[in-house]
């Protein structure tokens, strides 16, 4: 292996032991955001809250066994794994692309459609329905669909109570912002960082893909 394969080399190694460092922490920032959110999901019809965190936590789980396998296969100078590796980082590469530009393309329609889910939350905010704000207030700190002035009676959840028979008291619950907002920006902090953060990672992705190319050909003609 000539000087130029060995320094390929060990830039890829050193590049899958960050990958592997990036997928665990996409997979914890999906579990913050799903921990976050709390019990608050989509109805029927409605947008999936927790798609995103979950997809994310998917592709944290696929970029780190990815990377693992990765760093075996470049060490062990194996030029069919290199090979097979090369081509998952092509196909990683895609999805990141293409989640990326999906983010940039859809993200003032999809912020809109996680105020109206909270929308319908407000809407659907009864017993028969197992009162969907508590869920939100809870997990966001807040209290009403746009402020507490909506309820005639404040729920305990505005006041982070879980048990319903408890008083909440107006010197907390006078203190809350509305949860449509507090939701929406939320997301809009989220998306803000996943969207740069893919298309970093992409770029990323497609130099390792054309660096484990030239290093799966140099092993073939060893």
């Amino acid at each position: 292996m000539n000087c130029l394969s060995a320094m390929f080399k060990y830039m890829l190694y050193f590049l899958n032991l960050v990958f592997v460092a990036g997928g665990i922490l996409l997979i914890v920032v999906g579990s913050i955001m799903l921990s976050t959110m709390g019990n608050f999901t989509a109805f029927d019809g409605g947008v999936n809250t927790q798609t995103i965190p979950i997809c994310i936590i998917v592709i944290g789980c696929v970029t780190f066994v990815v990377a693992f396998f990765g760093c075996c296969g470049t060490i062990r100078e194996n030029a069919c794994c290199t090979t097979i590796y090369a081509i998952c980082m092509l196909i990683l590469f895609g999805l990141q692309l293409a989640l990326s530009i999906w983010i940039f393309a859809a993200n003032d329609k999809f912020l809109s459609s996680m105020g109206k889910a909270v929308d319908k939350a407000w809407d659907e905010n009864n017993a028969a329905q197992g009162y969907p704000m508590d869920a939100l207030q809870l997990a966001f700190t807040c209290c009403g669909n746009t402020g507490y002035e909506q309820y005639e009676t404040v729920p305990s959840s505005c006041c982070g109570y879980k048990d319903r028979n408890k008083v909440c008291e107006a010197a907390i619950y006078s203190q809350r912002p509305g949860c449509r907002q507090e939701f929406v920006d939320f997301w809009a902090s989220n998306t803000d960082l996943i969207r740069w953060s893919s298309l970093i990672i992409a770029l990323f992705e497609l130099g390792i893909f054309i660096m484990s190319c030239c290093l799966a050909s140099a092993m073939r003609k060893r």
